[in-house]
């Protein structure tokens, strides 16, 4: 997120603080078994583990500046000061996981004209750096563009360097591979997207992955990208199967306007129309008449009953399971309101 730059410092030279908008944190916890296995393999870390340790090591600290970003773009800063970063190993009842924390205030920074000139004479270089990112790029938009698989030497590539811009073209390829997993190269990409996927921000992963068709909701839930505005946008959609696949999801930290997001979509799905219908019915051969519940699907049920015997379905079109998942959901919104409006 380049708009939101972090500082150590309590204060930002060349630059004037216009309002502090509170402190924010974020933390992100190793899976079980990480610093223990780090600790048995220490004689090897310059061996062959010691990349794929400091790769983890990486994405955790990644993700916590992300989330961190986040938090301060919700607030409406564009800078965090006083940044400070906590490794801890936490240990219990013969677990070890391993927690990188971040700290910091949100606040808005207005610039001076100074630096401003000073971006303007840096437009008059280019370093190899830039020009060799930026030709990597054209590179492998070619080959996406072209139906090329990217090769190990491409994904490794991408996967050092920063490269949103590719998203939606990997994306596509990610599908494509999903479905044919024979295919050459298939296999790189099927391991690369979602590594490529744990780099993105949280709000550009999210927009990729909720304006696709074919919605990841495995790659939403391992990496905690709930987000309920564009969940309620299914639900107006009516596309509630996909609601209730991703209701359940979370997010590593939740401001105050997740908080607002969650409560229109908990009034939302409290309130869903009916699909089903309460009508007289005439008394047939093998059924008696007079009030029944009639399902969407058609089956008319005695009056009383809540879930349709053929479909499984209430009045409102949705399952016993998906009804307790909304009263699960709106416990949740409550429980941070109380966090959040203290």
């Amino acid at each position: 997120m380049d708009t939101i730059k972090l500082f150590t410092t309590d204060r930002v030279e060349g630059h004037k603080i216009e309002s502090y908008l509170g402190m924010i944190t974020a933390h992100q916890v190793a899976g079980t078994g990480f610093f223990t296995d780090l600790t048995a393999s220490f004689s090897d870390w310059f061996g062959g583990k010691s990349g794929a340790y400091r790769e983890e090591m990486n994405r955790l600290f990644e993700d916590v500046k992300d989330n961190l970003q986040d938090q301060a773009t919700a607030l409406g800063g564009n800078a965090i000061i006083g940044v400070k970063v906590d490794f801890d190993n936490i240990s219990a009842k013969n677990m070890s996981m391993f927690m990188v924390s971040m700290q910091g205030t949100a606040v808005k920074l207005k610039q001076i004209d100074s630096e401003l000139k000073q971006e303007e004479l840096q437009k008059d270089f280019v370093t190899n750096d830039l020009l060799a990112l930026e030709f990597n790029k054209n590179l492998f938009k070619r080959k996406l563009e072209n139906g090329e698989s990217l090769k190990e030497d491409d994904w490794r590539f991408i996967l050092s360097h920063n490269m949103p811009e590719l998203a939606g073209q990997l994306y596509d390829a990610y599908i494509h591979a999903c479905g044919h997993s024979l295919a050459i190269g298939s296999e790189l990409t099927v391991n690369g997207f979602p590594k490529f996927l744990s780099r993105l921000t949280y709000s550009q992963a999210v927009e990729l992955l909720y304006n696709k068709e074919d919605c990841l909701v495995s790659q939403i839930k391992g990496l905690h990208l709930f987000s309920a505005r564009h969940i309620l946008k299914y639900a107006k959609q009516d596309n509630l199967d996909l609601v209730f696949q991703i209701l359940d999801a979370d997010k590593l930290s939740y401001s105050k306007t997740d908080l607002e997001e969650m409560k229109e979509l908990a009034r939302y799905l409290q309130n869903l129309p009916d699909k089903g219908k309460m009508e007289e019915v005439k008394a047939g051969i093998l059924s008696s008449g007079g009030m029944k519940f009639v399902c969407e699907c058609g089956n008319k049920n005695n009056k009383d009953t809540e879930y349709c015997g053929v479909c499984g379905r209430n009045i409102k079109g949705i399952t016993k399971r998906q009804n307790n998942m909304i009263k699960d959901f709106v416990e949740k919104v409550n429980i941070l309101e109380k966090f959040l409006d203290a």
